[in-house]
């Protein structure tokens, strides 16, 4: 999700209204430093005035998300990615962590990809030998991390 992306097109479609920041920001009940803020792409509008901005602007919220206007060969693609990106930073918001989003990002897609190539072995023995070969780790440290995945992962 890009928020610069997305501020640029709730600025345009408020300009193609011909509504000022603040005569937006009036109909939702929000400053007009808000709606700047969402402009600017310094952050999203609150989660319960997504419909109401979505109405006002004669956007879809996949648009919204999208930061763009969407063809109905494109929509579905982009609700799915929209999707995914919400849950990702819902995940984000919910993990105790010191990181940034984008090396969150990083860690949902390495976890993803490996219990993808986990499942791909036929037994436990393939999948810890390959690990070894893939990583140099120790046998017992992928022996360990395989148990590891299978558990959190219970495949």
């Amino acid at each position: 999700m890009d928020l610069k992306k997305i501020g640029a097109f709730i600025a345009a479609c408020r300009k193609r209204h011909k509504l000022t920041q603040l005569e937006l920001a009036e109909e939702l009940g929000v400053t007009d430093r808000s709606v700047s803020n969402w402009e600017n792409g310094i952050c999203l509008p609150d989660a319960s005035l997504y419909r109401q901005l979505c109405d006002i602007l004669k956007i879809s919220i996949n648009e919204l998300f999208a930061g763009e206007y969407l063809c109905e060969e494109n929509y579905k693609k982009a609700a799915d990615d929209n999707l995914l990106c919400l849950l990702e930073h819902r995940l984000y918001e919910m993990s105790p962590t010191d990181i940034n989003f984008d090396d969150f990002q990083n860690a949902l897609r390495r976890i993803s990809e490996a219990t993808t190539l986990l499942k791909r072995f036929d037994d436990k023995q393939e999948a810890v030998s390959y690990l070894v070969n893939e990583t140099g780790l120790s046998f017992d440290e992928c022996d360990k991390a395989y148990d590891y995945y299978m558990e959190m992962f219970s495949f």
